[in-house]
């Protein structure tokens, strides 16, 4: 039973997936990701039912569209894969015992692919996805609070590292008196609060330090016009995500 239950979440995470990519596509582009036919970015025709199997589509297709010929940028496809991939593994670490808790992950985690694909692009972390996690944090909040797994610690921690990043940009802005020379963001450090509001102090800030060696490396790969920090960070938190319950002592001890 467990299989089939895996096996569906890792399917769930590539049509999630998916999603991901049409929603990184639109949200920059102000179209809604609701409603509207999805359709070629090449020749703007409309894609039916056998051009969206997510992994199959693109398969059978040859990375190319039906209509125009026009190959498929292979970043759809891995993402997909990626997607799944990442769904399961939290499953397979965090358990399936409290499914609850799962799907807030899981929610959360969809704005944060969402936000690092658009932050990869555009080098901006646009609001509407922010209040989006916050409502997803807020609720996950709720429910540690009435299953009795809430530690207030664990909030308030997480809150005064975005404010000292806070702080010091405002320390820059005058220093330089130009806000676009502040080495962070006022977009990435919203989403640090709200990472550090939805898995707590210990996580935010194994993120931050893991995601300061990931950017690293993307800086020596890529020649940035600015560093998209908030999508280095998603990489860094899924990670410690990942391990989590490996690695839950040294986390906890963190915080005491």
């Amino acid at each position: 039973m467990d299989a089939i239950i895996y096996v569906a979440i890792f399917l769930t995470g590539i049509v999630f997936g998916s999603f991901f990519t049409l929603a990184v596509y639109r949200i920059p582009r102000k179209e809604n990701i609701v409603y509207g036919r999805s359709h070629c970015t090449s020749c703007n025709h409309k894609l039916g039912f056998w051009d969206l199997i997510p992994i199959l589509s693109y398969i059978f297709l040859g990375g190319k569209c039906r209509y125009c010929g026009e190959k498929i940028r292979i970043r759809y496809l891995l993402l997909e894969i990626f997607s799944g991939f990442v769904f399961l593994a939290i499953a397979l670490t965090h358990g399936i015992e409290n499914i609850v808790n799962l799907c807030f992950i899981y929610l959360f985690i969809a704005g944060m692919f969402i936000i690092a694909g658009i932050d990869k692009e555009k080098y901006e972390i646009p609001n509407g996805l922010c209040i989006y996690e916050l409502f997803v944090a807020i609720f996950h909040l709720l429910y540690s609070y009435y299953t009795k797994s809430f530690d207030y610690r664990y909030t308030v921690y997480a809150l005064i590292v975005p404010l000292i990043f806070y702080i010091l940009d405002k320390l820059f802005s005058v220093l330089y008196k130009d806000e676009n020379k502040v080495p962070i963001g006022y977009g990435d450090i919203k989403y640090l609060a709200l990472i550090g509001l939805m898995f707590g102090f210990p996580i935010q800030i194994t993120s931050i330090v893991i995601s300061t060696f990931v950017t690293l490396v993307g800086i020596l790969i890529h020649r940035y016009k600015e560093i998209p920090w908030g999508y280095y960070l998603t990489i860094a938190t899924i990670m410690v995500l990942i391990i989590e319950p490996y690695i839950a002592n040294t986390l906890n001890f963190i915080i005491i």
